[in-house]
């Protein structure tokens, strides 16, 4: 079985070879094959963090903003999820600063997570399976369903909360998950 972050890794340092090469199609091919692994999760990380009209917007500007990432970026790509959930909520502000007719600089477009340590506190399923036990009984079923990509009006309501305390609820375990991880880190 492949390993999914070692192709991905592998994809991008031939779309980048490619297009240091001048093979442009070639370069677009990977791209779109990269893409295509993590449209729908785009899809769905887009519709997290915009509504309605402004979802496909959102959407457009994530797929530009993960292009330009593959083409221009050093770094090999390790956490695709949290890079796609990441770029969504930049793609989110790009939308909300076209609406409001500001205009987005060239550091805000060219930054990545890996730069701002976005990413750096992001974990892997396996290591979130293992410190669910540190969370309540609520907090497990909202990281669990979010690891599931449920929609938020779903997951509030299987919990009979409000939307906003279903941020409340994932934000403490997020946080109780990141205690948990850097605890087991340390080793105390």
């Amino acid at each position: 079985m492949v390993d999914d972050a070692a192709f991905d890794a592998d994809l991008v340092r031939r779309a980048r070879a490619a297009r240091a090469a001048g093979d442009d199609e070639h370069a677009r091919r990977l791209a779109a094959e990269l893409w295509g692994r993590y449209e729908s999760r785009a899809r769905i990380a887009s519709r997290r963090v915009a509504r309605g009209a402004e979802v496909d917007e959102v959407f457009g500007n994530l797929q530009l903003r993960f292009v330009l990432w593959v083409y221009n970026r050093d770094q090999e790509p390790r956490h695709m999820g949290g890079l796609i959930s990441q770029m969504a909520t930049w793609a989110y502000g790009d939308v909300q600063r076209a609406e409001a007719r500001q205009p987005v600089t060239v550091e805000e477009i060219d930054r990545t997570p890996y730069e701002d340590g976005a990413l750096d506190l992001v974990l892997d399923r396996d290591e979130i399976a293992r410190l669910v036990p540190v969370l309540t009984d609520r907090e497990r079923v909202v990281v669990e369903r979010m690891l599931e990509d449920a929609p938020d009006a779903e997951v509030a309501a299987e919990l009979g909360v409000e939307p906003n305390n279903l941020h409340q609820i994932r934000w403490r375990a997020m946080n109780r998950l990141r205690a948990a991880a850097e605890q087991a880190e340390s080793g105390t």
